[in-house]
């Protein structure tokens, strides 16, 4: 029997008592697409154009044409420009192609990376067929919906051209069946569809596997970050390992599988730990240990979301949801159930339009004095409330007059699937591939 145990984490720990823990981090984002966009240039999201106006909070397709704008500063860029070896493994997730399956115009070598393996796109449910669904389920029920209408207008059609309620050609009725057809066939295949369409591994601009086989991508990676070092060990570089943990659908191998106490989260956390481990022994084989700057941080907090029955699959963000002392809120989500923390039966929560409630005056909370914003401050409850409100304000409308228009990156149409942008290894739609190998 597996003997279960609390969640694990001693090369993390080493690297917090061993350096330096900050406590003060705040994500531009609280998930992946604008976080990373921010992460890697130092600007809101909001100024790359890593945003959209109708509710989109992350690309939702290798394929479609939305992606970090290709004049944005990157720190890969100037550490390239000053001499480093700069290298992304991992997960990407902020574009790939404008124009063309093979512009590559978003790709991390446009942005200051030389090399890059990983995923183009990003770890989600639907590259397993799992059983919470990023857009998998959604698909399937419109396919299947507009399949019934359809072959309920098929239906009609042939009734009325044989009880003579009809005249003219029998062609309404073989156009209606067809669509009927191809929709039903649309839907049966649209989970394979997209595991090929956004769940493949790249090595530069090669496709290298299309799909991914889960069960060897940690070994892969872990063998490519060592490579990466070795090659560049003789000069400065820079190594920005985007680790697909702690993410759902938390593919976690074997070998730690079961594991922790804390369930599926718990083991995936504890693999990425010793992922963190076997790193940090590749630096310590090549004798870089004491000249290289190890930064380990989260991209952005747990997704709540990620819940089904009483399991949490999304982690956990604690108390504290921010970092600064005064937090204020001109808008919050509606978070569903009443009184939950987070919008459960949705994938994220909204930032913009019917589902957030404006606030007039806006919510303040003191994070040192109530870390959960549990209890909103008023004049009555805080001597500072309009001193701090007033400063706020006037940075609120410091920060827009600095804003100038851009385009948004994650607009409906720079935010669906293309065919003409899909990457694939053989001719499309035959997007299948295997050159990694066994990879152990």
């Amino acid at each position: 029997m597996l003997h279960r145990e609390p969640c694990r984490t001693p090369n993390i720990d080493r690297l917090a008592k061993d350096g330096v823990m900050l406590t003060q981090h705040i994500a531009a984002a609280s998930v992946c697409t604008p976080s990373r966009a921010a992460f890697l240039t130092g600007r809101y999201p909001v100024r790359s154009g890593m945003v959209s106006s109708n509710g989109y909070r992350v690309l939702q397709w290798t394929a479609a044409s939305g992606g970090l704008p290709t004049n944005e500063t990157t720190f890969a860029k100037i550490l390239k420009d000053t001499g480093y070896a700069t290298g992304l493994i991992g997960k990407w997730h902020l574009g790939l192609n404008c124009r063309s399956s093979k512009d590559h115009c978003h790709h991390p070598l446009n942005h200051g990376f030389d090399h890059f393996y990983g995923m183009p796109f990003s770890m989600m449910g639907d590259c397993v067929h799992w059983e919470l669904s990023e857009k998998r389920v959604g698909l399937e029920n419109k396919l299947n919906f507009c399949s019934q209408i359809m072959a309920i207008a098929a239906l009609t059609f042939t009734t009325g051209k044989l009880i003579h309620l009809m005249t003219g050609s029998w062609a309404l009725v073989i156009w209606s069946t067809v669509a009927a057809i191809l929709l039903s066939v649309s839907s049966y295949f649209t989970g394979a569809l997209i595991v090929h369409a956004d769940c493949f591994l790249m090595r530069n601009h090669t496709i290298t596997e299309q799909p991914m086989h889960f069960h060897r991508t940690t070994s892969l990676i872990l063998k490519e970050i060592s490579s990466f070092v070795k090659r560049n060990k003789q000069g400065p570089f820079l190594l920005f390992v985007s680790f697909l943990q702690v993410h759902t659908p938390l593919i976690t191998t074997e070998k730690f599988a079961g594991r922790s106490l804390h369930g599926p989260y718990g083991d995936n956390t504890e693999e990425m730990d010793w992922m963190v481990g076997q790193i940090l022994d590749t630096l310590d084989v090549e004798g870089l240990t004491n000249n290289t700057l190890v930064y380990f941080t989260s991209d952005h907090g747990g997704s709540l979301e990620a819940q089904l029955g009483n399991n949490q699959y999304g982690g956990w963000n604690g108390i504290y949801k921010g970092g600064a002392v005064w937090k204020v809120h001109y808008v919050t989500p509606m978070f569903h159930p009443d009184g939950a923390g987070a919008c459960y039966g949705k994938a994220v929560c909204p930032c913009s339009g019917h589902g957030v409630s404006r606030h007039d005056p806006p919510l303040l909370f003191d994070l040192s004095r109530d870390p959960s914003e549990a209890h909103a401050l008023t004049p009555d409850t805080e001597p500072s409330f309009y001193q701090v409100m007033e400063r706020v304000g006037q940075a609120v409308e410091e920060h827009r007059r600095t804003l100038g228009p851009v385009p948004l990156q994650l607009d409906t149409l720079d935010n669906v699937w293309r065919p003409w942008l899909q990457p694939c290894c053989g001719p499309f739609p035959l997007c299948w591939c295997d050159q990694e190998g066994d990879g152990r």
